[in-house]
């Protein structure tokens, strides 16, 4: 293992996600993540959060996995923990997916991925996508429409 021992030199937050296989439990994919967020913090890091968000079905089959299980970290890290992080992430054959993106700013939600759980539940369906959007879209689109009639209506 690289040891990279740089102590609070360009430290930037990152949020880390990574997808682990189905078959295994919620045990061992929070035992990966602390893991993780360990060498994380063993070269220099640091842990701001860590949070396993459940076992849920992919959009498509990734490497013969129909559901993965997610986990995200967020973290404040220098390149080269974020690059060795990601290195460690793609030989690990727990890890089906992983995306690690440098942020601004944490979000200070109670589950990070609960948006995404209930999108469109403010328009009182549970439709996710394209249909949800361009339904509101429309909505936009018939209110400009009428708001334009009233200014030629007024202007006449």
């Amino acid at each position: 293992m690289l040891s990279l021992r740089v102590i609070g030199e360009n430290m930037t937050l990152y949020e880390n996600i990574f997808i682990g296989r189905q078959d295994l439990s919620q045990q061992q994919i929070e035992a990966l993540g602390v893991s993780l967020g360990l060498y994380v913090s063993q070269n220099g890091g640091e842990v701001v959060r860590g949070e396993y968000c459940g076992l849920r079905k992919l959009a498509y089959p990734i490497k013969k996995n129909h559901k993965g299980h997610y986990y995200i970290i967020q973290m404040k890290a220098n390149r080269e923990i974020v690059s060795e992080l990601d290195r460690i992430m793609k030989v690990n054959e727990d890890i089906v997916r992983h995306l690690i993106v440098k942020v601004d700013a944490f979000e200070n939600k109670e589950n990070l991925i609960s948006q995404a759980r209930v999108f469109g539940e403010d328009t009182g369906t549970k439709d996710v996508g394209y249909r949800t959007a361009n339904s509101k879209i429309d909505g936009l689109e018939e209110k400009v429409d009428e708001d334009a009639e009233k200014v030629e209506g007024e202007a006449q």
